[in-house]
């Protein structure tokens, strides 16, 4: 109720309170004003009871709101110190794999130190190398030449052999022929003197008892037998290394079946 009408109306009561009488107007204007506060604090009462209901409620509210936000807070520090934890624990992997690398580099460089120090070593290994090849050409030349040396050394034999043998055979003929001469003997008829064909193989100069019987037992028994044969089957019967020794044999047998060729004519 506005301030007009309230003096309006008190103006109301005091004339009233005039008609009627002095006091029972004061009386009437205390009632009316009694009752006027009394309804004004009744409605003072109820709006400050509203908003105090209204402020509890927003009070509840918060305090809901304060609790939802601790218990976000509460999250939030446990995520915190959870993510704290997993830093510290990057931080020290962080940190051995730091070491680790610097020990994979002081390797590197340790490998790096070895490989200059073995293709240093491999430089020399093929300096020497190279000198090795050169020293084994230079040895095959010789081992070449040793060989050459020894075959001419084997042919010489072998002609030194054939020789000798033919200087036996002359040496044995003039033997027979001075013999011959000093007897002053005739010549034995044809049918009457042994051929040297039918000779047996032991009678060869240098021929030892144990090839000859070899030889029998391969069917070689004669001179003749053994004039027939090529030096490799010599060998290969009388159990010989090398063709020399049978060489000089089939050629001794040759020669004297020529120098009995000769004498007969």
């Amino acid at each position: 109720m506005g301030l007009g009408n309230l003096d309006l109306e008190a103006l109301f009561v005091m004339s009233a309170g005039f008609l009627l009488g002095v006091v029972p107007a004061f009386l009437l204007v205390g009632i009316y004003y009694g009752r006027r506060f009394e309804n004004e604090k009744k409605a003072l009462r109820l709006k400050y009871e509203r908003q105090v209901t209204a402020l509890r409620a927003t009070l509840r509210r918060m305090m809901e709101r304060i609790d939802i936000l601790s218990g976000e807070r509460n999250q939030l520090k446990r995520a915190n110190q959870a993510l704290r934890e997993t830093v510290r624990d990057q931080h020290e992997i962080t940190d051995n794999t730091s070491q680790e690398l610097e020990d994979a580099q002081q390797n590197l460089v340790r490998l790096e130190e070895r490989v200059d120090e073995l293709q240093a070593e491999n430089l020399q290994y093929e300096g020497r190398l190279e000198q090795a090849e050169i020293h084994q050409q230079r040895m095959a030349a010789q081992t070449q030449q040793v060989i050459d040396q020894l075959t001419q050394t084997q042919r010489l034999r072998r002609n030194l052999l054939f020789a000798a043998t033919q200087l036996r055979e002359t040496k044995i003929s003039n033997q027979a022929l001075e013999t011959r001469l000093n007897k002053k003997l005739e010549p034995l008829p044809d049918n009457e003197s042994i051929s040297p064909a039918k000779v047996d193989v032991s009678m060869i100069e240098g021929l030892e008892p144990v090839y000859a019987e070899r030889l029998h037992e391969s069917g070689i028994h004669t001179i003749g037998d053994l004039a027939r044969q090529t030096p490799a089957r010599v060998a290969h019967f009388a159990g010989l290394s090398t063709w020399d020794d049978s060489a000089a044999w089939i050629a001794e047998a040759k020669l004297r079946l020529a120098s009995s060729t000769r004498a007969q004519a």
